[in-house]
């Protein structure tokens, strides 16, 4: 109920006892008055004991504070250590039979001290079974013996994503038991991550430093939960001479998994250092030794391909198309290295990017999903898609959207004209359409759809269909700060619409 811009809004609502505008929340919070409204939807779908957030026209937001602590009291009871829930049962059992695959387990020895009934055991085991499947893994199950039947690279895959969060990372709780090794383990890994720096010259970024670790983390629980059953895998001749042309990193990786040799006391398989090369030539790392304008051609064309197709949509036309291909073509990259290696980065920001992009999201969304089918490529996840959004949001941000204002004076001309030449003067990216009487305004609003603010110098009527300034004819500083506040509003209004 309360994460990311959710807490936000709650801790600021429970120190207001009356009804908070959505223009002070937006402004307080930093997103749009309709990004506002979506984060008080989400909150009041999560709670189960009535609305959490009430609204009023006109009004604004207010605090349910009844509802709120009382479905906080049913949060923290539900979070009590006790008798485990179904989730927390095969998050328990998925780990153990992931560490050990495929090492065979029967069925009372993993779901005996939970006391559960066959047909809840039943439940367990289509449920484990179809979340395997998403990673090409499959829950083998004879008479009563059960196993994780699978590649390599798929178990391992399964488990990054199943048992490792970044939160796990920020906190230290980690899968094995033992703290005291858990926590050697967790210095040796973080070790080698500084040496993978050293030795390319180059800062690992987050997330790819998340996946970096994970990965490293759970090669060395893998070798102590099955040690020599781990499949070495396949490597084939395409992949070595990919090796062979990035020497460089080839080595780097070699120097990585010597040193594992060495902390686990035993021989790691070849496979292992072409596992470590996948994640590196996946990660967006700027190395040394490479040029990261050497863009390849399928990248180039891709990236350029993806921004036309957004960019088609008229709230996008302004981008600066070099510009962000020039930042978006060095993401691109590794992505396509990714979908290649079926190698998953999280998204920690997801959420909050779709509360505040949401036109934006979908038009890139819809993008990738014409790239997949024209260029048979994997799919683009959400948390791919969000982190290309955030490249186009500040594209859009850097050449913001074109406004188109109507100026409005008591006649029309003298004070609106002039207060025109002071906007062409100090503004670029409005579109002044005309200069119009006040009793004229109903009919020139008619007259144009697509009026983005009105800017005037005397009150107009509550009721002008369109957002409206009131400024003076003389432009002050501050009505300056305010008519920028507002064409922001809108652009950001017209990208989260």
């Amino acid at each position: 109920m309360a994460t990311g811009y959710n807490k936000s809004l709650l801790n600021y609502l429970l120190n207001r006892r009356d009804f908070v505008p959505g223009t002070e929340l937006s402004a307080v919070l930093g997103v749009s008055t309709k990004t506002v409204s979506r984060i008080v939807k989400h909150v009041n779908e999560q709670s189960t004991n009535g609305m959490i957030i009430e609204s009023q026209r006109g009004r604004g937001y207010r605090l349910n504070s009844s509802n709120y602590f009382a479905q906080r009291d049913l949060n923290a009871e539900a979070g009590k250590p006790g008798v485990l829930s179904s989730v927390e049962r095969r998050d328990e059992i998925i780990k153990r039979l992931l560490i050990t695959a495929p090492q065979q387990y029967r069925i009372n020895d993993l779901w005996g001290k939970f006391y559960i009934s066959e047909s809840a055991i039943a439940v367990d085991v289509r449920t484990l079974r179809s979340m395997l499947a998403k990673f090409d893994l499959d829950l083998a199950r004879s008479a009563d013996v059960i196993w994780v039947s699978g590649t390599e690279t798929d178990i391992r895959r399964a488990m990054a994503s199943l048992l490792v969060t970044d939160d796990d990372i920020a906190n230290g709780q980690f899968m094995h038991a033992d703290h005291t090794v858990q926590q050697r383990d967790v210095a040796f890994v973080s070790h080698q991550l500084d040496l993978i720096e050293d030795l390319t010259h180059a800062q690992v970024p987050y997330p790819y430093s998340v996946n970096l670790f994970t990965h490293l983390y759970i090669l060395i629980e893998r070798f102590r939960g099955v040690g020599a059953l781990i499949d070495e895998g396949e490597q084939g001749n395409a992949d070595e001479a990919l090796m062979e042309h990035h020497q460089e990193i080839t080595q780097v990786c070699e120097k990585v998994i010597g040193n594992f040799d060495a902390y686990l006391g035993t021989a790691l398989p070849r496979i292992e250092v072409y596992y470590l090369y996948q994640y590196l030539t996946s990660s967006r790392i700027d190395f040394a030794q490479l040029d990261p304008h050497e863009i390849p051609d399928d990248v180039r064309e891709l990236t350029y391909e993806l921004i036309d197709h957004v960019a088609e949509d008229p709230a996008f036309r302004t981008i600066d198309k070099q510009a962000l291909f020039a930042h978006l073509s060095l993401h691109m990259k590794p992505l396509m290295n990714r979908l290649r290696n079926n190698i998953r980065v999280a998204n920690n920001l997801l959420e909050q990017i779709k509360l505040e992009y949401p036109y934006l999201f979908s038009k890139v969304s819809d993008a990738c999903r014409e790239l997949e089918c024209r260029h048979g490529l994997a799919r683009i996840d959400d948390e791919e898609l969000g982190f290309i959004t955030v490249h186009f949001a500040q594209a859009v941000e850097r050449a913001p959207m074109p406004l188109n204002l109507l100026l409005v004076c008591t006649t029309g001309l003298g004070t609106a004209q002039l207060l025109q030449a002071k906007i062409a003067k100090r503004f670029s990216g409005f579109n002044i359409v005309e200069t119009v009487s006040s009793r004229n305004l109903a009919q020139t609003l008619a007259k144009y759809s697509d009026i983005d603010l009105v800017v005037s110098t005397v009150r107009l009527p509550d009721d002008v269909a369109a957002p409206t300034l009131v400024v003076s004819a003389m432009l002050t500083t501050e009505d300056q700060d305010r008519l920028e506040q507002e064409a922001n509003r809108i652009r950001r209004e017209a990208m989260g619409r």
